[in-house]
């Protein structure tokens, strides 16, 4: 009999153990998104892809969790705590499946003379576009520096900072770059929880003269307030030409938007956002990525992201076209045209 009862307990034992052992599930509750499972599950918003992987024929749109679906988390083993209890109200609604325009019109774009890439003979992404653009330094990781603007030069100072033509001091790292060098000034603006710090440009100088770990420099580009104590880094790549466009590609790569470089809440034409892919995914200036509003239709789209920046974890992309107030941190948007 005392074997008899503790077999039996044995078995309860190990039945519940096993249970714990068992991959987690979520079950989805009105407001969550792919971005806020991964930082809960993961601590990190950059493994929502784990999750999307994991669910992928019943999440067949990144974009549509729907309250009551279960989800299974990957690498992570059931937990008493893994509950979701739905939240009283309204039923869910899918995102973004508006039928009115609030803020944002479909003649915003013309209206502030943003050109979207057709043919012609202008270029698709200027130069300066480019080295104004912001970019997102991951967290745990530092900006890539080569020195600073530490100072007016000798009897250059004509107002509180520097502005257009004047001279500057710089102090470098280490090795100074030959003179005719251009670098771009920058400074870090703000942090995005979870995701990392913004890195903003604020203009460009030449080195015009070297001396030992200091040079001076002619300020030749404004992208803001350039100020002192700003860094220095080498200016990005660019080799796009005039007439080169993105075109279309089918079964684009999909990226998430992981935040914005400015403090808006409603982000319009011009405001530059985040993606979690970057040149290690074959992400370069010039691609287009698109929003798709897929409850409102197979071809509703609803937002046009194009690439400005590339490091090589992501990429910053402009916003330029926008039918209603769509772009917002967790956003998964898909790669719809390619620079060739």
């Amino acid at each position: 009999m005392v074997r008899s009862a503790t077999a039996l307990l044995a078995v309860l034992i190990l039945s519940g153990f096993a249970a714990l052992q068992q991959v987690a599930t979520h079950t989805v509750v009105t407001g969550d998104t792919l971005w806020d499972l991964a930082q809960r599950y993961y601590q990190s918003p950059w493994e929502w892809r784990r999750i999307w992987e994991a669910n992928r024929e019943q999440v067949t749109d990144p974009n549509l969790i729907l309250p009551g679906w279960v989800l299974t988390i990957p690498g992570r083993e059931a937990e008493v705590t893994d509950v979701a209890v739905e939240t009283p109200g309204e039923p869910a609604q899918a995102p973004s499946a508006r039928g009115e325009r609030t803020v944002f019109y479909e003649d915003t774009a013309a209206a502030r003379g943003v050109i979207l890439s057709t043919r012609g003979s202008y270029v698709a992404v200027p130069r300066d576009m480019v080295y104004a653009a912001p970019w997102l330094v991951p967290w745990g990781e530092e900006p890539a520096r080569v020195g600073k603007l530490d100072a007016f030069a000798e009897g250059a100072q004509r107002s509180e900072t520097p502005r257009g033509w004047d001279r500057v001091h710089l102090v470098f790292d280490g090795e100074v770059p030959a003179v005719g060098t251009q670098l771009r000034t920058f400074r870090i603006t703000k942090s995005i929880e979870n995701v990392g710090r913004v890195a903003t440009p604020t203009g460009t100088v030449t080195l015009s003269e070297v001396s030992g770990r200091e040079a001076v420099a002619v300020v030749t580009r404004e992208y803001g307030r350039i100020g002192l104590g700003d860094l220095l880094t080498p200016l990005p790549a660019y080799g796009i030409r005039a007439g080169q466009f993105a075109e279309e590609v089918s079964g684009g790569s999909e990226a998430m938007v992981m935040g914005f470089a400015g403090t808006a809440v409603l982000q319009d034409i011009g405001a530059v956002a985040f993606l979690d892919q970057g040149s290690d995914q074959g992400v370069g200036l010039g691609d287009e990525f698109e929003y798709v509003n897929r409850p409102a239709g197979q071809d509703v789209v609803e937002g046009h992201l194009q690439v400005v920046g590339v490091t090589p974890s992501t990429a910053s992309a402009r916003v330029v076209g926008i039918s209603d107030a769509v772009f917002r941190p967790g956003l998964v948007v898909r790669l719809a045209r390619k620079m060739r």
